[in-house]
């Protein structure tokens, strides 16, 4: 019985146990912050694509808008991005379409809407955890008015 009272080794265990509770921690931080890293590098491709497509001329432009998102997701794998236009009566209105005419006879406001999405690996596995997650951003730009 003079085991139960032996305390050698017991910091060894004690130290044990508390670096694999804090390698978990830190493992999840960097796993967190890399998605945090690479959705902001999403937002800012479809922030790259709807400024370039809400410079007057270029808005009927959806591929150029897709370029533009895509040259600025430099290192984001499986990426894939939609250019559209959106028309609507009142700022933050429902949809209308092109030709129509909004009540008073003014002309709609025009926006252009770029989404981006990324189906990123995740940099390390975990048991019951997916190997990869989605990843998305989106930017809605009103286009000025053209003279």
């Amino acid at each position: 019985m003079n085991f139960l009272r032996d305390s050698d080794g017991s910091a060894m265990v004690e130290f044990a146990v508390f670096l694999s509770v804090l390698m978990m921690i830190l493992v999840g931080m960097v796993d967190y912050a890399v998605a945090i890293q690479e959705a902001m590098q999403l937002q800012v491709a479809a922030t790259a694509g709807a400024a370039w497509g809400a410079i007057p001329g270029n808005e009927g432009n959806l591929s150029g808008m897709q370029t533009a998102a895509t040259n600025a997701a430099t290192g984001v794998s499986g990426f894939s991005v939609t250019a559209t236009n959106l028309w609507t009566c009142s700022a933050g209105g429902s949809s209308v379409a092109s030709t129509s005419t909004c009540s008073g006879g003014v002309t709609p406001y025009k926006y252009v809407v770029v989404k981006t999405s990324a189906s990123v690996p995740s940099p390390l596995s975990f048991p019951g955890v997916s190997p990869s997650r989605t990843l998305s951003g989106a930017a809605i730009f009103q286009v000025p008015w053209s003279q």
